[in-house]
């Protein structure tokens, strides 16, 4: 098919021949021909505003983004203005006294030891009915009327064995989060290699 053939059935279609529009590069298009014959209303050569990217914050560590949590989720945190509550993260030992006096379970102070996560949220001014809470393995997502968390925890945790107590008293969230670690310990160096 040559050049004016391709004319020729543009004119047949009702199309104009292809004269770009300087300010959008595409081809213009007889409005006469996609009415019906009544004339559009829409003016012609009509510009379109183009969002224009946010600007980055050059001192930022990372971007939002780049940013995106092991478990899928994101939230979206603009135009929230409820504030981030105090909160606490607590690594928990169960420690008896065979491991305080004699150290049977050879047991050290280090957070390599702990089986719990004790999360404190104070929520003044706040009631049960109105707090949302969710545990994912990797994050505590809390929403309230005039609060939101959305908090990274350090270590992954079994996220449907916690438990969460309420003090309406003092407005304080307790939640406890059973650690999923995967962590074997060896006394000896030939233990490591045997199955």
């Amino acid at each position: 098919m040559g050049a004016d053939q391709i004319h020729g059935l543009m004119d047949i279609l009702g199309c104009n021949r292809m004269e770009e529009d300087p300010t959008t590069a595409a081809p213009s298009v007889n409005p006469a021909s996609l009415t019906g014959g009544q004339k559009s209303q829409a003016e012609p050569h009509m510009r379109v505003a183009v969002r224009q990217p946010r600007k980055k914050d050059k001192k930022a560590i990372w971007h939002e983004e780049e940013f995106k949590a092991a478990s899928g989720v994101v939230v979206k945190e603009h135009g929230d203005d409820r504030t981030i509550p105090k909160y606490d993260i607590l690594h928990r030992q169960q420690v008896g006294a065979s491991d305080a006096f004699l150290n049977l379970h050879e047991r050290d102070g280090s957070t390599d030891h702990c089986e719990e996560l004790l999360i404190k949220v104070w929520l003044p001014d706040t009631q049960l009915r109105d707090i949302s809470l969710d545990v994912l393995e990797d994050r505590l997502l809390l929403q309230a009327p005039k609060y939101r968390l959305n908090l990274a925890l350090p270590h992954k945790v079994k996220k449907d064995s916690g438990n969460a107590k309420w003090d309406k008293l003092s407005g304080l969230l307790s939640v406890v989060c059973p650690i999923d670690a995967k962590i074997k310990y060896f006394t000896r160096p030939d233990e490591a290699f045997t199955r």
